[in-house]
């Protein structure tokens, strides 16, 4: 049996799994992957570096605990966004303004996002980055289909138009030394939007 398959027959307290992962949370954000220790993080939940272990395989297994949560509540979050009223058109609006204050409460998703490898070793990063543009891309892709079968957008291919959104997306919100993401948001939405309605 290897070390994570013997941590799923430990019991484990709730509480003090996500005490852990608040504390790694905040260790990674400030320091990165490589230089967080795990005895970091336990002085950070204020446990023993024992205790974290009966939670966590080990560090890699920690880190992608905690990038995994963070993404979860951004989907969370996004097809809340996502769900309320409104045509496709405001429903892409809401995301774009939701994705600046989430990244803004959560920095270390930015790091998965802007391929941050001082903070993310690469094989990983590569990885989660993959897995995290896919979930996102799809979630645009399914407003994108809607606007499309209401006749608010016009694309062929809702699959790459929102690869293409999610990925200027993510190249603008990286690149704010000129202008700040939500300055340059209301612009590129016009910009898109009128590159998606119906000629």
């Amino acid at each position: 049996m290897n070390a994570a398959a013997a941590i799923n027959t430990i019991p484990q307290d709730g509480r003090t799994r996500r005490r852990i992962l608040a504390a790694a949370q905040k260790r990674f954000a400030v320091r990165g992957y490589r230089h967080t220790a795990i005895a970091d993080i336990a002085r950070e939940a204020g446990l023993a570096a024992g205790t974290l272990y009966r939670y966590f395989a080990d560090k890699e297994h920690l880190f992608r605990a905690v990038l995994e949560a963070l993404h979860e509540g951004w989907l969370a979050r996004a097809r809340e966004v996502l769900a309320q009223p409104g045509t496709p058109v405001e429903r892409l609006a809401r995301l774009g303004h939701a994705s600046i204050a989430f990244n803004r409460e959560n920095p270390l998703i930015n790091s998965v996002f802007a391929r941050d490898n001082e903070m993310i070793f690469a094989p990983l990063l590569d990885e989660l980055h993959t897995r995290f543009t896919r979930a996102n891309v799809a979630l645009i892709a399914d407003v994108l289909r809607a606007g499309v079968e209401d006749g608010s957008f016009h694309t062929s291919d809702p699959e790459r138009a929102a690869y293409v959104l999610f990925m200027t997306g993510e190249v603008l919100s990286r690149n704010q030394h000129l202008y700040l993401y939500e300055d340059v948001l209301p612009v590129f939405q016009d910009v898109v939007m009128r590159g998606l309605l119906p000629r």
